[in-house]
């Protein structure tokens, strides 16, 4: 089979990949602290590279996707639970089998009065879980410490990592620390009672790479196509010779 038919095919699922990927990020579009995600594409071209793993072939593939983690814009929502964070760091989340990070301040109080995320893990404070037992006198200042009433209920847990790289994406807004991953606490973190970060997905650059992708899946299906046909007529006439 043409080399070419490898290289379109693999063409298409790269592309694939990113229709995935962009549909999902269009999804998240107005999922509070969502992180879009993005995929590069690399060429194996060079020629040590083809002779070897590539047996000659040229693949188009992606390579491996990241977590873009840039901050979305600051909204307000005026629930005095709902807490963003201004510039770097997560909130700390006990979720199921373990301790997991987020950027989503879109918090409440479950049946307990404990402070969840949205999804309803609890959120950590400096000394565990933090429980709050009035909702509308709940006072946070920028530095994460948390007032009920007149008594000081605790302190959000706010942390940065050595390397955001090293976190594991998961469901409901939650990173997961991967194996290099070294957490350290943020001294003086700025949180905005009040408001949550929105979602740092923008629609109309995801459309347009929606496009694009679509696009480019078409001219990989064509090519392989045109790539099938010839080894088809190719086969034909070594058959009659």
């Amino acid at each position: 089979m043409s080399n070419g038919v490898y290289s379109a095919l693999s063409g298409a699922r790269a592309r694939t990949q990113l229709l995935d990927m962009v549909g999902n990020n269009l999804a998240n579009a107005n999922t509070t602290g969502y992180k879009k995600d993005r995929l590069a594409f690399e060429a194996l071209i060079d020629g040590a590279r083809q002779r070897g793993a590539a047996k000659g072939v040229n693949f188009n593939r992606s390579a491996e996707g990241y977590t873009d983690l840039r901050q979305g814009t600051l909204e307000t929502t005026g629930n005095p639970l709902h807490v963003a964070l201004e510039g770097p760091g997560f909130f700390k989340i006990e979720g199921q089998g373990g301790t997991f990070y987020t950027r989503q301040g879109n918090f409440r109080l479950d049946a307990e009065g404990f402070l969840v995320s949205g999804a309803g893990h609890r959120v950590l404070g400096a000394n565990g879980p933090l429980r709050l037992t009035v909702e509308d006198e709940v006072r946070i200042d920028e530095n994460g410490r948390v007032w009920n009433g007149e008594a000081e209920a605790g302190r959000l847990e706010v942390v940065t990592v050595n390397d955001p790289r090293t976190l594991e994406k998961r469901a409901d807004g939650l990173f997961a620390p991967g194996a290099e991953t070294v957490e350290e606490p943020l001294e003086r973190p700025t949180l905005v009672q009040g408001q949550v970060e929105a979602s740092n997905v923008n629609p109309l650059e995801e459309m347009t790479l929606l496009i694009e992708a679509h696009r480019s899946f078409e001219s990989f299906t064509k090519v392989f196509k045109i790539y099938s046909n010839v080894n088809s007529k190719a086969d034909e006439l070594g058959s009659l010779g």
